[in-house]
């Protein structure tokens, strides 16, 4: 039995007319089209596997993965991320590179004000690790740790992959010691405050600096539980070193006896903040919400206008004067 031949390049003997003849010629000259692009492709994937070598030129050469560490321990960033890509265009697939890189990328994000540099190494990061993620299950904890950072930092709309990935890190038995800070942050970001008060509390339970004091509380406050709240922003302005904590602590406060229709505490939060920074724009405007509140419009009027006068971009301070008391 010879060879079957697939019916559509079949070779038509006893077709003799012109319209066989051409109808044939066609499958011929498309045959060697199709022949000519593949050809063309495995050019094309020999030149990229080759890194687009040609004569005379530099080939990239992949970096020693003990010079990789080493760059790491000694928190050589820039070092890393230039290795890591560098050996990339030769072996584009190796999770250690993929790591390595979307580590350097992140840590190096990290340092910058936010702007469109810090987005795009942040993108890098995510990009990096999820293909190392995909390819090898190895450091996969540590991995997703940094991608669940990586995302919150993006931003709101990311906070449902922030927390994705962090607790996959926890689960795999990976805990750093914010993992707990940033998941909390990343559900309260998603209004799911129960579990961001579960692991605020988790995460006071490792150190209790003033900010994560602040944040916890807000995050009670949003659950429904001011008192919680109360001792919290306490225990932080007793302790906190940053005056502008201290102010944003004591305007939680003053919310917080607002709620409750205690309007002497309320005072007492925002004269000490205004004892503390006579400057304070924000302090001067909730205190004339409390003199209006109390009907006493003109005082009121005075505070906002002081308001006005430390900080002119004041909107709501420059609201409350075009109204009528």
């Amino acid at each position: 039995m010879g060879t079957a031949i697939p019916m559509e390049f079949s070779p038509r003997t006893r077709d003799h007319n012109t319209g066989g003849y051409l109808a044939q010629r066609r499958r011929k000259r498309i045959v060697l089209v199709l022949i000519a692009a593949l050809a063309l492709v495995a050019v094309l994937a020999i030149t990229l596997r080759n890194g687009f070598s040609r004569p005379g030129a530099t080939a990239a050469r992949v970096v020693a993965k003990r010079l990789v560490l080493a760059d790491w321990a000694a928190k050589g960033w820039d070092k890393v991320l230039s290795a890591s890509s560098t050996s990339l265009t030769v072996s584009p697939l190796d999770p250690f590179y993929l790591t390595f890189k979307g580590f350097a990328s992140f840590y190096k994000a990290v340092e910058l004000p936010d702007g469109e540099d810090k987005t795009a190494l942040l993108s890098d990061t995510i990009v990096a690790l999820r293909k190392a993620l995909l390819i090898s299950g190895g450091q996969r904890a540590p991995t997703e740790y940094v991608l669940g950072k990586a995302y919150y930092l993006l931003g709101r709309p990311y906070f449902d992959e922030s927390v994705k990935y962090i607790e996959a890190s926890l689960s795999h038995g990976y805990s750093s010691s914010d993992s707990r800070e940033y998941l909390a942050l990343a559900y309260s970001g998603l209004g799911e405050e129960e579990k961001a008060v579960k692991n605020f509390e988790t995460a006071l339970a490792g150190g209790r600096d003033e900010l994560l004091l602040m944040a916890a509380a807000k995050a009670n406050i949003d659950a429904g539980d001011p008192s919680k709240a109360e001792l919290l922003l306490a225990e932080a302005i007793a302790g906190g070193k940053d005056a502008l904590v201290r102010e944003r602590c004591r305007f939680l406060l003053a919310d917080i006896y607002r709620a409750r229709g205690d309007s002497s505490k309320v005072e007492e939060q925002l004269s000490l903040v205004i004892k503390a920074d006579p400057e304070s724009a924000e302090a001067h405007y909730r205190l004339g919400l409390l003199l209006q509140e109390r009907g006493d419009p003109v005082r009121a009027r005075a505070e906002w206008r002081r308001a006005v006068s430390i900080d002119p971009t004041h909107s709501a301070a420059r609201q409350k004067l075009t109204e009528k008391l």
